[in-house]
């Protein structure tokens, strides 16, 4: 009956509207058409603009992370293109430094599977490369290598470095002995999977 009224199939009375506005919440979603309720809705839901909205163009790197035995290092950003998200999705769904320390890279391998897959876009916040008090999974390198592992902050000051796969489970602890450097944060998986 509400969908036939949103729809304009049935004539919305003030004795509906009388009994919508004594519902907890917000009644005037009732009166507005179907089509704005529901674009507000789904527009906060995705990372995508709205039309014409301003943009945040994240650049897509040909660069890559390795979930396994480290993917070679590139010694430079390669540009492939770029993703433009809603800069208000953005503020209220990720922690992030800034805007402009945004960078989508793939990540290859199976090592830190359920959490992402092998082929996965993964959102980077390069700007985020100290991991103390911010338990996550980084983008590291190490040896001329890429590798993408969830980094844990121990009570001695250390950190721990895990796969998130438990066939494939490694741990390796990084007491300042290691040269480890941190390219940032992973923030979002292209995956549909908040992190």
């Amino acid at each position: 009956m509400v969908g036939q009224m949103l729809r304009g199939e049935r004539p919305i009375t003030e004795k509906t509207v009388a009994k919508a506005e004594e519902l907890p919440g917000s009644a005037d979603w009732f009166s507005r058409p179907a089509s704005t309720a529901l674009a507000s809705t789904v527009t906060s839901l995705t990372p995508a603009p709205k039309p014409g909205e301003n943009a945040v163009h994240v650049p897509l790197l040909a660069n890559a992370g390795s979930m396994g035995d480290g993917q070679d290092e590139m010694h430079d950003d390669v540009l492939i293109g770029s993703i433009a998200l809603s800069p208000d999705w953005i503020t209220r769904r990720l922690r992030i430094t800034r805007f402009q320390d945004l960078r989508f890279i793939h990540a290859y391998g199976d090592s830190m599977s359920d959490t992402f897959e092998d082929g996965d876009i993964l959102l980077v916040d390069t700007g985020a490369k100290d991991p103390s008090g911010a338990d996550g999974v980084y983008v590291l390198e190490a040896a001329h290598r890429v590798f993408i592992k969830r980094v844990t902050e121990r009570f001695g000051g250390s950190f721990e470095v895990t796969s998130d796969n438990q066939k494939v489970k490694a741990v390796d602890i990084l007491d300042g002995n290691s040269q480890i450097q941190v390219r940032g944060r992973v923030v979002w998986c292209w995956n549909g999977k908040k992190i």
